[in-house]
């Protein structure tokens, strides 16, 4: 059947007051990708396959495109719901978290990283304030001063990030785990002591990625927090 054609008035209508693009969805769609990328980043510490690294890798360039793909929705847009910079903001926010999970799996891959309950337990903070901001964009739209709330939440998951990390370091370099490195061989080599240091600092390596991604996270937060205040 042939498709009739919209009417004059409403083709002007249309011209005039053009859809306004779902940025709140847009989002909500990078805070999926997100959590999926997250899913695999844990699973690749537990199977350390090439398969899931490369599965990590490519998604991760799908969702760098699905964010092209929202700012040049948002370059062709006059009107917006909310402010065109806060907009940009968030889209480029949640994509530079997916740079520091590629960042952390090359790390693994390159440095031969197992993974540890230091890099679980980061990640799954990570999960939960990426859950968080998926569920503030969702309740902003029927209620900015709600769904801002859950900006808090994914500042929350950051600062417990950062308090994980320091944690790592001080169980890596505590003094009595260096000594009983020093003491595990017979005579004691110091190429031995030099291969535990050398790996301890390639796992902070991934600690600091995962650190890095969680403070990215934190910022997209803060950008939620403040447009539930500003849209109360």
């Amino acid at each position: 059947m042939k498709q009739q054609r919209p009417s004059f008035w409403l083709r002007l209508w249309r011209k005039v007051h053009p859809a306004v693009p779902d940025f709140l969805g847009m989002a909500i769609d990078q805070c999926d990708s997100l959590s999926r990328a997250l899913d695999l980043l844990e699973e690749y510490l537990v199977g350390n396959r090439v398969q899931q690294a490369a599965g990590i890798r490519d998604l991760v360039n799908e969702s760098h495109d699905l964010a092209q793909r929202n700012l040049d929705v948002l370059h062709s847009t006059f009107v917006t719901p909310i402010d065109r910079e806060d907009i940009y903001a968030i889209i480029t926010g949640i994509d530079h978290v997916f740079d520091y999970v590629t960042t952390a799996v090359r790390e693994i891959e390159m440095l031969e990283v197992p993974g540890d309950r230091w890099m679980q337990a980061m990640i799954r903070e990570l999960q939960q304030g990426t859950a968080a901001l998926k569920q503030g964009f969702q309740l902003f739209r029927s209620d900015p001063s709600k769904g801002g709330r859950q900006g808090d939440e994914a500042r929350r998951a950051e600062r417990h990030v950062e308090e994980l990390y320091r944690q790592a370091l001080r169980e890596m370099f505590d003094a009595k785990a260096l000594a009983e490195v020093r003491q595990g061989s017979e005579p004691a080599s110091s190429f031995d002591c030099l291969d535990h240091v050398v790996a301890l600092m390639k796992r902070r390596e991934v600690y600091r990625h995962l650190s890095n991604g969680a403070d990215r996270l934190a910022h997209v937060g803060e950008l939620l927090h403040d447009l539930g205040v500003k849209y109360d």
